[in-house]
């Protein structure tokens, strides 16, 4: 191992990043080519404009010019000041090398430079009667000192997965079920001037609703700005949001919401479900049904291209999983955040 380099992938060095990008490539074809193809576009311009929120670092590993393998790695740097987490991928041909435990060895070190304690890394696992996975991920994570902290399954739907009365059905009833009481307010792009606070609102309240696991995650506090600097970066990525919310007509306030993320990319046929969340005192008024097809519905009218839409859910999130099965979502595989505190 002595002939790697590890490397910080330096977003201007064409050759590297192209790569990098070849690693993950190669390992999607060869570990789980039923999911999503990693976009290479959206790679390179995700480089030049990062995270917000986050501070982001790509770590190589390169021999004679060549990248062997990498972690894509990240830090909050607003809240969750002791956390980081990576996906590490080797390319197909340099496994069992020693190519993984040196990019791992690199985020560590980089990590506790940084002063964080708790790190994650992530793998794919096989779930149910999904797509069978290699255990290779889970025993890297395993080997290395990490705990399985956070399991999610990942599902797939195709846009018309529902017959087209039964989807009618299905919205009638959620509208029926929601009444008078909401104000449905759809949009493609930017979240409007005039629902910037409120959405950064019912955005701040993400962590402290969704099942997290054993994972210390503390809330995050999202404004305005932010959630405006993130649609300067999905602008300059490609990445097109279309979003459906509910708004309280007693307070104005938005207190459901959901959202799917396509790329400006006709050739590229996916599209990926983001969070969906209803504001505890407003369920049981089948929000999340309506505001899901409402949005599906946007999707396919406005993105005629797209023809899978992928969504992932922690195991235990069982009122999510139940909307997700109603309304054609299939079982891939599933995936894993296994977690290690440095100071344990």
């Amino acid at each position: 191992m002595s002939d790697i380099q590890i490397l910080e992938l330096d977003p201007a060095d064409g050759d590297l990043v192209s790569g990098a990008f070849e690693v993950l490539r190669a390992a999607h074809a060869a570990d789980a080519p039923e999911a999503p193809a990693p976009h290479e576009g959206k790679f390179r311009l995700g480089l030049l404009h990062p995270v917000p929120d986050e501070d982001q670092t790509v770590l190589i590993a390169v021999r004679d010019g060549a990248v062997l393998g990498l972690a894509d790695a990240g830090y909050p740097n607003r809240e969750n000041l002791h956390f980081g987490w990576a996906t590490i991928t080797v390319h197909p041909e340099h496994r069992r090398q020693g190519v993984g435990s040196a990019v791992l060895d690199a985020f560590i070190a980089d990590a506790k430079g940084r002063g964080r304690t708790t790190l994650t890394l992530d793998t794919r696992l096989t779930w149910e009667d999904g797509v069978e996975r290699s255990e290779a991920g889970r025993r890297f994570a395993e080997k290395h000192g990490f705990e399985a902290a956070l399991t999610w399954i990942n599902r797939r739907c195709a846009v018309d997965a529902l017959d087209p009365a039964l989807e009618q059905e299905l919205l009638e009833k959620s509208q029926a079920a929601a009444g008078d009481a909401y104000e449905i307010v759809s949009w493609i792009g930017r979240t409007p001037e005039h629902l910037l606070d409120t959405m950064a609102r019912i955005d701040s309240t993400i962590l402290a609703e969704v099942p997290l696991g054993d994972l210390e995650l503390e809330p995050e506090t999202i404004d305005a700005e932010l959630k405006n600097a993130k649609a300067d970066r999905n602008e300059a990525m490609g990445v097109i949001p279309i979003q459906t919310v509910a708004l309280d007509r007693a307070t104005g306030e938005a207190v459901a919401n959901t959202a799917v993320f396509v790329y400006d990319d006709p050739e590229y046929t996916d599209a990926f479900q983001g969070i969906t969340i209803v504001n505890p005192e407003h369920r049981g008024h089948r929000l999340g049904t309506l505001l899901k097809i409402l949005n599906l519905r946007l999707v396919r009218e406005n993105h005629p291209g797209v023809r899978t839409i992928w969504t992932d859910n922690a195991d235990v999130n069982a009122p999510m999983i139940g909307i997700n099965v109603i309304l054609g979502y299939e079982i891939l595989d599933a995936g894993a955040e296994f977690q290690r505190k440095l100071d344990a």
